[in-house]
């Protein structure tokens, strides 16, 4: 990596260091029974806060550096009050140790996940043998960047701006480019490495604090971050099948090994945090998984608390406002968290206020679970009033397909066993204090995974089976995160109150079995993403440096320079397939994903399933229309419709499109603004 890279992993940690100092007393207070494991969630928190306070205070003012400070002074100020109001005051040993602790947590985890991007950091599509959706991640994180307001504008949708889409998962990223002023393209691939530092560093304090020892929250991290599901045997098995010896097979780099396991059920997608953090694509479900942690220990921590409207007011506010961050940000996840917290609020319903004759107190603490709920939601109503999902057509009953035993123990295996295991020493010895909570993550951990069986959103794939495939893999992820959280527990129980040596013995074979079948999924799968570190390949975290150093892609390089150092708000024209006819996947649309100007129409299968609307279509056709039509007025009056101040022509333009069709833009209506390494971009001249 240039120097330039490694400044920039230097000033993004250190920015997310001062965002988590800057919010540590608020986070200690609200987190009070998690004692220096509170530190652990002080970043999440900080992201969290600066990204509400920002976006409503966008709506008053613009999203800008201004607008973030103003944002940083209402936290600093809400801190100092926090110091103040302490109950206790800590020694600097007591402080110094929480720090270092965490940042040793929150450091490892970045820096392994930053290693792995910096031998894979490309941000593209099926062209350069990528897989995923990062061009459309990158295109949306460019254009909040580039929006004054929200909702963001659409960067693949001249004159519409994102209104049928979560997005908060790319402006909490946005946020940190603006602190930090590092180029895009970098920060993209410092950001996934951060979002599992983060998530790391949530599971190890909520697990630390449930087993009531750091060793389990170190079992708890490797559960839900270190290991893959049991697919990875079956491309192992294939290999081994075809006479490759099993060293062999073990060593050579193979995708499969990667991409096999997470699709483990039928047409279904089966994603697990490393695997996701692998693939490395900045989608919602990534960036809403440390959060989703946040809110669990928000959970953990009402529930250790017999009364926490009198005992910690703080939970009021900051319960709903996390829950609630889940709808902008990935709104799948809202639904367990929820119906999780009301569980919680019912055990302390039943628990403590039915031991005592005052129906009054226990109506209290059940309306108070609907004030939580409609309060996560009020919270967001700006959100809400300018979303519109076009793309949820409504709920259907699954009547076939459901998903086969094997493929449940194939993604959950693993978790499976500790749980039979803990069901039969629970019986025999039943736990006590927190096992209720562990409870109730397992329970709603299989809720998630059972939603898919039974109904699934109807929102116009190609198919019911794409629809409930895409659910599968909305709950499936929340269900890995809460069973590994659960599994650690478990393990630390039943290690403890196992017996019988012949019994222990039987049981840690077959733990370590698993385990070790499971820990097989990270090694295969970094091996064959990265080619095994291959030699060749310089590391770097620019995503997008590969254009540079290659000759076909080194104009588009060089033009998106060119744009984003000279063009602040205006709609470019690119082209809408390559050659061979393809959309989506690819590269149409990266002029606009690189730089988050608008175009006419980009990736349109995707806007129509967004917004299901004809005018994709449309707008597809005059795309095609405008570079290939020989009549300048014609094309005059197409720019004029969508309001096109700038037309690329590339090599896929150039491919794509007659050149008979392209010489027009050479006539006295454009004037050519940029020229180098086969790339044009013409300015279009008002009439």
């Amino acid at each position: 990596m240039a120097f330039t890279e490694l400044t920039a992993v230097f000033v993004w940690w250190l920015s997310l260091f001062l965002l988590g100092m800057l919010t540590y007393p608020i986070t200690r207070k609200v987190l009070r029974n998690f004692g220096n494991l509170s530190y652990l969630f002080s970043k999440i928190f900080a992201l969290l806060l600066l990204t509400y306070l920002t976006w409503i205070l966008s709506h008053l003012f613009s999203y800008s550096s201004a607008t973030i400070v103003l944002a940083l002074a209402i936290m600093l100020f809400c801190s100092i009050l926090a110091v103040l109001n302490a109950e206790s005051r800590r020694t600097f040993s007591e402080f110094k140790w929480s720090v270092v602790e965490g940042e040793l947590i929150f450091v490892s985890i970045f820096a392994f996940f930053l290693l792995i991007r910096a031998f894979r950091p490309e941000i593209g599509g099926l062209d350069i043998g990528m897989v995923g959706e990062k061009w459309m991640d990158l295109a949306f994180l460019n254009a909040v960047g580039r929006s004054d307001g929200f909702p963001p504008i659409d960067p693949w949708f001249s004159s519409r701006v994102i209104d049928c889409y979560y997005y908060f998962s790319y402006l909490v990223t946005s946020i940190m480019i603006k602190i930090t002023s590092i180029r895009v393209s970098i920060a993209y691939n410092l950001a996934v490495a951060t979002y599992a530092a983060l998530l790391g560093s949530a599971v190890f304090g909520i697990a630390a604090n449930l087993c009531r020892k750091k060793i389990g929250g170190l079992i708890a991290v490797i559960f839900v971050l270190f290991i893959g599901n049991l697919g990875v045997l079956a491309p192992l098995w294939m290999e081994t099948s075809r006479g490759v010896s099993i060293f062999h097979a073990l060593t050579t780099p193979n995708v499969s090994y990667f991409w096999i396991p997470s699709r483990v059920v039928p047409s279904g997608i089966t994603e697990f945090p490393f695997f996701t953090f692998i693939l490395g694509d900045l989608h919602p479900h990534l960036v809403a998984m440390p959060f989703q942690m946040l809110v669990l220990g928000l959970l953990l921590e009402t529930y250790t608390e017999k009364n926490f409207i009198i005992e910690n007011k703080l939970m009021l506010v900051f319960l709903p406002l996390s829950l609630g961050f889940l709808i902008p940000l990935n709104s799948w996840d809202y639904i367990i968290y929820a119906m999780l917290m009301l569980g919680i609020i019912a055990f302390q319903v039943t628990n403590y206020e039915l031991r005592i004759t005052n129906l009054r107190l226990m109506m209290k603490r059940l309306t108070l679970s609907c004030g939580l709920i409609l309060s996560s939601l009020a919270l967001y109503l700006p959100f809400f009033l300018a979303f519109h999902p076009a793309a949820l057509e409504g709920i259907e009953l699954v009547t076939g397909g459901r998903t086969p035993i094997y493929s449940l123990v194939a993604m959950f295996g693993f978790f499976f066993f500790l749980l039979f295991s803990w069901l039969l020493f629970s019986i025999k010895n039943p736990g006590k204090e927190r096992a209720f909570f562990v409870h109730l993550l397992i329970f709603f951990a299989l809720v998630a995974i059972l939603i898919p069986e039974v109904v699934f959103l109807k929102s116009g794939f190609y198919s019911s089976a794409i629809d409930r495939g895409n659910m599968i893999f909305k709950f499936y992820l929340q269900a890995w995160l809460l069973l590994g959280v659960a599994s650690a527990f478990i393990f630390c129980q039943v290690k403890e109150r196992m017996g019988k040596k012949s019994l222990r013995a039987f049981f840690f074979v077959l733990f370590a079995v698993l385990l070790i079948a499971s820990a097989l999924y990270p090694v295969l799968a970094v091996n064959g993403w990265t080619g095994g570190f291959s030699a060749s390949a310089r590391p770097t975290l620019d995503g997008l440096a590969y254009m540079n150093e290659r000759k076909d892609y080194k104009g588009e390089y060089l033009s998106i320079e060119w744009l984003n150092a000279n063009v602040r708000d205006a709609v470019i024209l690119e082209a809408v397939e390559d050659e061979e006819h393809r959309t989506d996947y690819c590269r149409p649309g990266r002029v606009s994903a690189s730089t988050g100007l608008q175009t006419v129409i980009g990736w349109p299968w995707h806007e129509f399933l967004w917004r299901r609307d004809e005018e994709v279509w449309r707008r597809v056709d005059d795309v095609k229309e405008i570079y290939t039509t020989d009549n300048v007025s014609l094309t005059g009056s197409l720019l004029k419709k969508y309001n096109v101040s700038y037309v690329y022509v590339g090599r896929i333009e150039r491919d794509t499109y007659e050149a008979e069709g392209l010489v027009k833009f050479e006539s006295n209506w454009f004037e050519k603004v940029f020229s180098k390494e086969g790339v044009e971009i013409y300015k279009v001249k008002p009439c």
